[in-house]
């Protein structure tokens, strides 16, 4: 297992992370970092998927406080989310 090296962790990179672990989610329109997941096909089974993934590739655990709807909302909600758990600028995308 090989953990992405902390540089900038951006949005594409959390929707490059979900079209891999939910590869029906773009049936009907591309995925955009700020589109609903929940709306574009993403149900429990599937997030618990995006979370594993994410959590290996940024060798990151996300606390219980983090595991909500809202956090996994979107790519760019998740991106964010990593960010401030490894300290890096919110700002980036």
């Amino acid at each position: 297992m090989t953990h992405e090296p902390l540089r900038a962790i951006t949005n594409e990179m959390i929707v490059d992370l979900i079209r891999m672990q939910v590869p029906d989610i773009e049936a009907t329109r591309p995925l955009l970092s700020d589109a609903d997941l929940w709306s574009a096909g993403m149900d429990s089974l599937s997030s618990v998927a995006v979370i594993v993934a994410v959590e290996e590739r940024f060798g990151i655990e996300f606390p219980d406080e983090l595991l909500t709807r809202e956090v996994f909302s979107s790519a760019a909600a998740i991106s964010e989310a990593v960010r401030n758990m490894v300290g890096q600028d919110s700002m980036a995308v």
